[in-house]
């Protein structure tokens, strides 16, 4: 697993052959689910013949950074919880140099997984979507499945809702209150939950979205 999560210093590595298109290809894995969203495009409109990855990261803004520039934050709005980490790809090569040139029509993945390789990696994924309201609430957490999890567990492990007094009303997400023509809605896996949702039990995989809508 990539020492960026962990604060370590990088390693040494060479990306390997193009892919054959002139495009860069982009994509994030969280198991089973690909969260690449539009990135590619910022990468493509940001890069430039010549550049490193850690340049083209950080131009196209597609990867945010520590201040010492070598941990890892978010990709793509995607961030991870503890003891897990990223690993980077470059045309199916792990790579670890973040200097390493990108070639024309290179192939870049980034892979989310446990730090310690050992271990089973065992994902739930929690996204506040903002909407056209208050786009930047848009964000992801990965977060480490724990047996009889549930949404309302989900919920409170999360660290970025406050829940009312009957553990079942989203009051804040990120310390937003909706105003009186909005409201936040739960969605598991995009099915929509009502009433007593919120007990509903979790799997590893399964994706909690919370959408702030109009009323």
């Amino acid at each position: 697993m990539l020492a960026a999560a962990s604060g370590c210093s990088w390693g040494s590595g060479n990306a390997g052959s193009s892919n054959g298109g002139q495009g860069i290809a982009f994509s994030v894995k969280i198991g089973d689910s690909e969260m690449a969203g539009s990135s590619a495009r910022l990468l493509n409109e940001a890069y430039m013949p010549g550049n490193s990855l850690i340049e083209l990261f950080k131009k196209s803004g597609v990867v945010n950074f520590s201040e010492d520039g070598y941990k890892i934050l978010e990709v793509n709005k995607v961030s991870l919880g503890q003891d897990m980490g990223w690993e980077i790809q470059v045309n199916g090569k792990k790579v670890q140099d973040l200097s390493t040139t990108v070639e024309p029509g290179a192939a870049i993945t980034m892979s989310a997984g446990p730090a310690d390789n050992g271990k089973m990696f065992q994902p739930v994924i929690i996204t506040v979507n903002g909407g056209s309201e208050q786009p930047g609430l848009t964000h992801s957490h990965v977060l480490p499945f724990m047996q009889d999890m549930s949404v309302k567990g989900l919920l409170k492990n999360s660290g970025m809702v406050k829940l009312a007094e009957d553990n079942r009303t989203v009051l804040t997400v990120m310390e937003y209150s909706p105003l009186s023509s909005e409201e936040w809605r739960l969605k598991v896996n995009d099915k929509g939950l009502l009433g007593n949702g919120v007990d509903m039990k979790l799997s590893p995989q399964d994706k909690l979205e919370i959408s702030l809508v109009l009323k």
